[in-house]
């Protein structure tokens, strides 16, 4: 066999070195490779709470008033309209000035006409009672012309009644209540009978909302609904529902729910739409963040903090509520529940915990 030469064994160094290390008891190695440390997640914790969240049913409404609570304001001869001292949305007391109008050149030659007809009448009686008295007219001719005169002077005191013997007109609100539209501006002839501007009798706003059948068979007169705004959620009010529609709306194809307003102050203006949480009842129990809860194969769980360990808890959730979720479980109550970082946890795991709960 041939001996090996100094170049082999030179080549051959780095392997025996090699072969050498791995022969080495392990407590001749670094420390780093001798120990494995367990892995320590980072989380946040909180201690566990019970509360209240409630089963609600969300729709969309538009703020209005019912029409049976909507007065127009119109009158029986043209005007002519000098002012308006209200806008739409505006709130007013019964004998606020609304407007002030002005009689239109026909409405005062139709009173001139008339005050002529009484004065034209009153004559021709005066005549027909002188003639009588000579013999020369009849009885009958004597309450012919009595009665026209009658009729002359109810057809001027109806027209007085109807402001047309005035030069300006004051219009006053009959009621409390809501402008919902003004009809006519300033230097406009408003038309006999055409609505001068339309008054919502105050306290009788309302929110329409739309919900399906099925979802209307959840809901009763006197339950309470959360409103707010749609473009600003802490803007928010209470009511109650009126009535649920038992028929379709032939619009929108589904059951209008009547939603009351209290008589307050701040409430949404007429046409806004508004988002309606129709409160369908309570549930209590454990209280939750809704990142808390997570869900596999399995189902869904959450981890509570058991001295440091990862402790998995099945849950089965009841009602989800904005970021809050209800759940049902058995939960030990005085170990803390994981709040964040707990997508990466496993049972057991080792946990650094940060939070209120920690």
């Amino acid at each position: 066999m041939t001996q090996p030469t100094r170049a082999h064994l030179a080549r051959l160094a780095p392997c025996l070195a090699l072969l050498a290390a791995l022969c080495l008891p392990l407590s001749s190695l670094p420390r780093a490779w001798a120990a494995n440390p367990a892995v320590t997640a980072q989380v946040q914790t909180a201690p566990l709470q019970r509360g209240e969240l409630l089963h609600t049913l969300r729709a969309y409404a538009v703020v209005q008033v019912p029409a049976s609570q909507i007065q127009a304001l119109t009158f029986q001869h043209a005007m002519q309209v000098q002012t308006v001292a209200v806008h739409v949305g505006q709130t007013v007391r019964k004998g606020a000035l609304l407007a002030t109008l002005s009689r239109d050149a026909s409405t005062a030659l139709a009173y001139q006409q008339a005050q002529t007809a009484v004065v034209y009448a009153q004559g021709e009686l005066d005549r027909m009672v002188a003639l009588k008295s000579q013999q020369l007219a009849t009885q009958a001719q004597v309450d012919a012309a009595r009665k026209a005169l009658a009729d002359a002077q109810a057809q001027l005191r109806s027209l007085q009644q109807q402001g047309a013997g005035q030069a300006t007109t004051r219009v006053l609100a009959p009621l409390d209540g809501i402008v919902l539209a003004v009809n006519a501006a300033p230097g406009d002839l408003l038309a006999a009978g055409s609505p001068l501007l339309q008054l919502g009798r105050g306290g009788s706003l309302q929110a329409l909302a739309g919900v399906s059948p099925e979802e209307a068979q959840r809901l009763q007169p006197g339950q309470s609904v959360r409103l707010s705004s749609v473009f600003d959620p802490a803007q928010h009010w209470q009511g109650t529902i009126r009535s649920v529609s038992a028929a379709l709306n032939p619009k929108t194809q589904r059951l209008d729910v009547h939603i009351a307003l209290p008589s307050q102050a701040s409430l949404p203006p007429v046409g806004a739409s508004v988002q309606a949480d129709l409160v369908l009842g309570r549930w209590r129990g454990w209280v939750v963040p809704r990142d808390a809860v997570l869900q596999d194969e399995r189902g869904a769980f959450v981890f509570q903090d058991d001295h440091g360990k990862a402790l998995r808890v099945p849950v089965r959730i009841a009602i989800e509520s904005g970021l809050q979720t209800g759940i049902t479980a058995t939960l030990n109550p005085t170990l803390p529940l994981v709040v964040a970082g707990n997508y990466e946890l496993r049972p057991g795991m080792a946990l650094q915990a940060s939070g209120a709960g920690r």
